[in-house]
Parts: C-alpha cells; sequence; structure tokens
C-alpha cells in the first residue's frame, strides 16, 4: 500500500494513539447525527490501521537485518570518487551523492520493549547533516582479514585516512545502496561516524586522492595481515583516533602512543632511543638522520611537557608529530612487518642503512 501523506503525518504527530483518536471522533460524529463525518473518520480509522500494521512488518523486518548477513553500503564524507574503483575482491567504492540528515525529534512518553514511543512527537531545529560523495560497497559473505563486516569498513576508511585526509569519516553503513533509496527503497541505517571532521588535525596527504585510492587496493590486505600483531594493532588505532579528537594534547599524546606501540623502544632512555629507531627508520641518509633524530627529540619532549607539566603542544609540533606517525606506519604497512628494533640501533650505531 502507498502511504497517504495526511495518513502518515497524523500518525507521526500522535502516534498510535492516532488510530483511538479517530475511532472516538467517528463515535462522537455519529451521536451528533452526523453520519458523513463519521464515515469519514472511520476511513481514517482503517487507513491508519492498515499504516500501522504495515508500520510494524517493516519495524520487524528491520530489526531482524544483521550487517552480517546482507551487502553493506557505507557512505563516505572527505572524498569522492569520479568512477568506481575496486579495493579489493568484493569490496569497492563507487561514486553517489547523498545528504544525509539527522534532524531532533522529541518524545514525551517512555516506550514500551520493543515498540516506538507514544505520540505526540515534536521535532526542534537543529540536527546534523553531511554530504555523501562516495559509497564502498562489501558484498555478502566478505570480510577483509580477520575483521568483521562493519570493522572492515572500518578498517578501508582507516586507511583511507592515513593515506589520502584524516577528514575522511563513515556517517552511516546502509543495507540499500543510496541510489535505491531515492527510488523508493527504505534502508535500514546504522550510524558510525557521525560527527563533524576535527579541526585540530589539519593534515592532508600530498598526493592525488586516486594515487592514495589505488595504495590503498594494493596495500589493504597486507594492512589487514598485520593487525593480528597487538603493537601493530595498538599503533593503527591510536593514530586513527588523533583524527577525532579536539584537543591539540589529546591528539599529541595519541600520536606518540602509536609510534612507541609500533618501536616498542623499552623503558630506558626512551627518548634517546626512540628518537634514534625512528629516525634510521625514516632515512638510510646519515645527514638526514642526524637531522631528523634532533627533530624527534625535540617533538618528544613536546610529548613530555604535555604529560608531564600540563603544557599543551602547539600545532605545529602536533602536525609534525602526525606526520611521523604517517610515514612509519606507511612503511611498516608496505614491507608488512613491523620495524626490528635492535637492527635500526644497530644500523644508528654503525652509521649503516637499515
Amino acid at each position: 500500500m502507498q502511504k497517504d501523506v495526511a495518513v502518515e503525518a497524523e500518525a507521526l504527530l500522535y502516534g498510535p494513539q492516532a488510530l483511538k483518536r479517530a475511532l472516538d471522533k467517528a463515535e462522537e460524529l455519529e451521536r451528533q447525527g452526523d453520519l458523513s463525518g463519521a464515515l469519514h473518520w472511520r476511513e481514517k480509522a482503517l487507513a491508519l490501521k492498515e499504516y500501522f500494521e504495515l508500520d510494524e512488518i517493516e519495524r520487524k523486518r528491520k530489526v531482524g537485518i544483521s550487517p552480517v548477513k546482507v551487502r553493506l553500503y557505507a557512505a563516505f564524507t572527505g572524498i569522492s570518487v569520479k568512477e568506481s574503483v575496486e579495493i579489493s575482491n568484493g569490496l569497492r567504492l563507487d561514486p553517489t551523492y547523498a545528504h544525509v540528515m539527522a534532524p531532533f525529534i522529541l518524545a514525551f512518553s517512555p516506550a514500551e520493549d520493543g515498540k516506538p514511543h507514544p505520540g505526540p512527537w515534536k521535532s526542534a531545529s537543529g540536527g546534523l547533516a553531511v554530504d555523501v560523495y562516495a559509497q564502498a560497497t562489501l558484498d555478502e559473505g566478505v570480510n577483509i582479514g580477520a575483521f568483521d563486516r562493519l570493522n572492515s569498513i572500518w578498517f578501508l576508511a582507516t586507511l583511507l585516512r592515513l593515506r589520502i585526509s584524516n577528514a575522511i569519516r563513515v556517517p552511516i553503513i546502509s543495507d540499500t545502496s543510496f541510489s535505491e533509496v531515492a527510488g523508493g527503497a527504505e534502508p535500514v541505517l546504522w550510524p558510525v561516524e557521525f560527527n563533524q571532521s576535527s579541526q585540530v588535525l589539519p593534515f592532508q596527504t600530498a598526493v592525488d586522492p586516486l594515487v592514495g585510492l589505488l595504495w590503498v587496493s594494493q596495500h589493504i590486505e597486507r594492512g589487514a595481515d598485520l593487525m593480528t600483531d597487538e603493537g601493530f594493532s595498538l599503533a593503527i588505532q591510536s593514530n586513527d583516533r588523533a583524527c577525532h579528537v579536539d584537543s591539540l594534547g589529546t591528539a599529541m599524546v595519541l600520536l606518540w602512543s602509536s609510534v612507541e606501540a609500533l618501536f616498542r623502544p623499552g623503558g630506558r632512555d626512551i627518548a634517546k632511543t626512540l628518537s634514534r629507531m625512528v629516525a634510521t627508520y625514516l632515512s638510510d641518509d646519515t645527514g638526514v638522520r642526524d637531522r631528523t633524530y634532533q627533530e624527534i627529540r625535540a617533538l618528544y619532549k613536546v610529548r613530555g611537557d604535555m604529560v608531564h607539566a600540563a603544557r599543551m603542544p602547539d600545532r605545529i609540533s602536533v602536525e609534525s608529530t602526525a606526520k611521523v606517525a604517517r610515514q612509519v606506519l606507511i612503511r611498516t604497512i608496505e614491507e608488512g612487518q613491523l620495524p626490528d628494533g635492535q637492527r635500526l640501533l644497530t644500523a644508528w650505531s654503525n652509521r649503516k642503512a637499515y
């Protein structure tokens, strides 16, 4: 049954009470002798009954839908594509457009288990909205590495943030393609990252997005294999969380936690040891390595001042640290193995390439 706009508006305004209200109105008009008016309200009551029955059927259908069992369509903001890009077998990124709005709706009575809040409902000004320019499709039965299906989408987003822009978000995941929704399909939506992009780290890679997408396509499976290592997993997650925070200090701590998890410098002379490891990992040129060592020592001191003296870091130091974290993570993924700390320290001492 195609939804009647007036009936739907009545149902949304009064909730389940709309049916009782229509029947009461019909009985009142019958008592007054207005048979025509009573018939009108009984027809409206019948339409409302059908509306609520269909709505309940649809609600039960949607409750039964699990992201484990259906094809997933992930909305991406902060990135656009002109044509379909195959990321891996069963995972691709396609161009699309949708303006996703989440208005605020108020209800004023508690809901019974498994049922909507009773009416009336009222809308309020404000809300959230994002523009979607790309859609990732994950076919049924497809997972990336050992991830479940929702985390397969998260890992794709993480690598896109790492390689292209930290402004990339996945606000929602749908069981229906957004182009099909435009044609009348009613999707089930799972909110994921429906927040504004943080302005703390306005860092973006200096490459064409397509180059970054091709990099992700080439390395997503290798990166997923590395996620079985506890240190790499912590490094990736800490770096990714730094993209979402609203504080320079929190971002600085998370970024250095990422680097420390990757290199595991031990518990003594951490600043010196970690700086030597990272500098050696980033360059085989000993002159460049020496300068990098000094820069990293200085950045790590800013981190120490934040943790131990509550001195907020400056934006340049945080952005420089983000660049270091990004570079070491990208190299680790490309090589498919974690940095060897002892080899790095030996290469530093012997003035040799790693």
